[in-house]
């Protein structure tokens, strides 16, 4: 079948099954006729009639002949929200090995009635995200979806999933796609990486390095950044203060070199936890000592405990799982009403300041033997 017509029976099926599961049909009430439902639905007889056989296929609904079609005595469960949590495949194929999964699930799920929702984990490559994630929702009878998106995720295979009739939420989506309006729910990063820059540079240290990925949609952010703070406080060897990091951190073999010699930096800037698991290991292979050598400072941290110093950085993971309990609470809202209300929330992270940062050894020495 074309996805298009595949997109409007599902859009049918899932008006239809509002409707039963609100009780504006109840067990045992006789539907509209079909070309009542298509003028009142403003779709085709056809399609409508394809989205009521998915609802007989699934024991919903009843077709008797001559007589009608008639809401099945059902249990709750047979009428459960089918929502998909819909994830890139490195937090998804990960799962609870990520550190990110176990923050997003906890505040997804206080965000559900666990008590109606069938709850399904949908993971997907970037380039693939219709084949991968889109294609397995509709076959599943997916009313409402989660999806945290990336930014390489192609446009043309969001305005699928935007005209599927799949109720939808993104997290960490705000501004990709500005024309599908989409409901968002996001962290603001863009304070704590300013935060950063300023108290480090405040604290004296001139030789900064900033740890991020290749592939990131604060990528312009950084670089503006971090040529406005080089300029201002003529920062160190500016054109080598950030490294592209691939996807997977641990495959950057710079490490050690990074933290090597005299001149290496006197403070680190790390997108999130995963590279600051990297900087601590290399401090421990080569011993430099943090924050004595290196102050260490992480934009995003959902793994607060397991550093060997307490790490500076947000608390992202309360913020990752208040966002997603919003972002749940914003799906179940969507999905038992009418209502198509759009939501563009943003929370805003601020860095809490802990052992990890210091002044550069050099200033620390000074001010020791002044005292």
């Amino acid at each position: 079948m074309p996805v298009m017509e595949q997109l409007k029976q599902n859009q049918a099926r899932e008006l239809v099954l509002r409707r039963i599961r609100t009780g504006h049909y109840r067990p045992g009430q006789r539907l509209p006729s079909e070309r009542e439902l298509a003028q009142d639905l403003e779709l085709s007889h056809i399609t409508i009639r394809r989205g009521l056989q998915d609802l007989v296929e699934a024991g919903l609904i009843v077709r008797r002949p001559r007589i009608g079609t008639f809401v099945q005595e059902t249990r709750s469960m047979e009428l459960a929200k089918r929502v998909a949590i819909v994830l890139p495949n490195w937090i998804g194929n990960a799962g609870y090995d990520h550190p990110f999964f176990p923050v997003l699930l906890r505040g997804i799920m206080s965000g559900l009635d666990q008590r109606d929702c069938a709850v399904s984990l949908i993971s997907y490559q970037a380039e693939q995200f219709w084949h991968d994630a889109g294609e397995a929702m509709l076959a599943r009878g997916m009313g409402g979806a989660l999806v945290w998106t990336v930014n390489d995720i192609p446009a043309e295979q969001m305005e699928k999933l935007a005209q599927s009739g799949i109720k939808v939420v993104l997290l960490d989506g705000a501004g990709l796609w500005p024309r599908l309006r989409f409901s968002t729910v996001a962290i603001d990063l863009t304070t704590p990486m300013r935060e950063a820059m300023q108290r480090l540079v405040e604290l004296g240290h001139r030789r900064i390095a900033w740890l991020s990925y290749v592939e990131t949609r604060y990528r312009k952010y950084e670089e503006q950044l971090v040529g406005e703070f080089a300029e201002r406080y003529e920062l160190e060897n500016p054109p080598r203060i950030i490294y592209r990091l691939p996807p997977d951190p641990a495959d950057f073999t710079g490490y050690d070199e990074l933290l090597s010699g005299p001149d290496r930096p006197t403070a680190i800037i790390m997108q999130d936890e995963l590279i600051a698991h990297e900087v601590f290991r290399s401090c421990h292979r080569m011993g430099v000592s943090v924050p004595g050598d290196v102050s260490l400072v992480a934009i995003a941290d959902s793994a607060p405990r397991s550093h060997l110093v307490p790490l500076s950085a947000p608390d992202t993971s309360g913020l990752w799982a208040n966002a997603a309990r919003r972002a749940a609470q914003h799906l179940r809202f969507l999905m038992e009403s009418d209502d198509n209300k759009q939501i563009d929330v943003s929370l805003h992270a601020s860095i809490q300041w802990k052992a990890s940062t210091d002044r550069p050894l050099t200033q620390l020495a000074n001010r020791q033997g002044s005292i």
